[in-house]
């Protein structure tokens, strides 16, 4: 897990928001790959085990859970349309790809993608220091505002995962997902065709500030 992943993580359990904090017994340059993620409000733990993140009970470390192995190279055209739908005009941002997406993660990071998670899936490199992975239930453990865009795909474009990642999103960030979901609440939907829909976040409004003459 990307190391810089941890600033945007959550807890599960229903109090306050706070951060996560890690406790790392192996490195690989700034990846996280043996350690625990501890909540300092509830004390509530979750498991890195080889680089990914699990938020799910830790016995589904031991027999592998739900976690799918991504794609090593998805095909030119499913990156490029991966990269239209989530607006991927400017670098930057995190990206978070589930199911049929996965493959796209190593492409997206050379288009410049600030960093890419993965949900259950695990990356196609280990080496890929930009890509992380986490295994999760029926929400996202992200605080409010942390992605730039989602992709769910398959298995992973779950009404409770694709509502999840809707809250997660930035201002303007995208959500992708297949035409047969329904669009949650907090996102408009811009296009869609037979196999996909994009919505985006409602962009905040800043207040108006004061103008006031100051005397010379």
């Amino acid at each position: 897990m990307f190391i810089e992943l941890v600033d945007v993580l959550r807890c599960l359990e229903p109090h306050e928001d706070t951060w996560l904090v890690a406790s790392v017994t192996r490195w690989d340059g700034r990846h996280i790959v043996e350690g625990v993620l501890g909540c300092p409000a509830c004390r509530r733990e979750y498991v890195v085990s080889d680089g990914i993140t699990w938020f799910v009970d830790p016995s589904a470390v031991r027999d592998g859970g739900r976690l799918t192995i991504a794609a090593p190279t998805a095909p030119p055209d499913r990156v490029a349309r991966a990269a239209a739908l989530l607006g991927l005009t400017e670098g930057g941002g995190t990206i978070l790809l589930g199911g049929d997406w996965v493959g796209c993660a190593d492409a997206l990071v050379e288009l410049g993608a600030g960093q890419v998670v993965l949900v259950n899936a695990a990356p196609s490199s280990p080496s890929a220091q930009e890509v992380s992975s986490i295994v999760v239930g029926d929400r996202l453990p992200l605080a409010a505002g942390a992605l730039r865009g989602v992709a769910l795909g398959g298995g992973a474009a779950t009404a409770a995962l694709v509502a999840s990642a809707a809250g997660a999103l930035r201002p303007r960030g995208r959500l992708v997902a297949p035409s047969s979901v329904t669009v949650p609440d907090g996102v408009a939907e811009l296009a869609r065709d037979h196999e996909d829909w994009v919505a985006e976040r409602a962009g905040s409004v800043s207040p108006p500030v004061p103008i006031r003459v100051g005397r010379r």
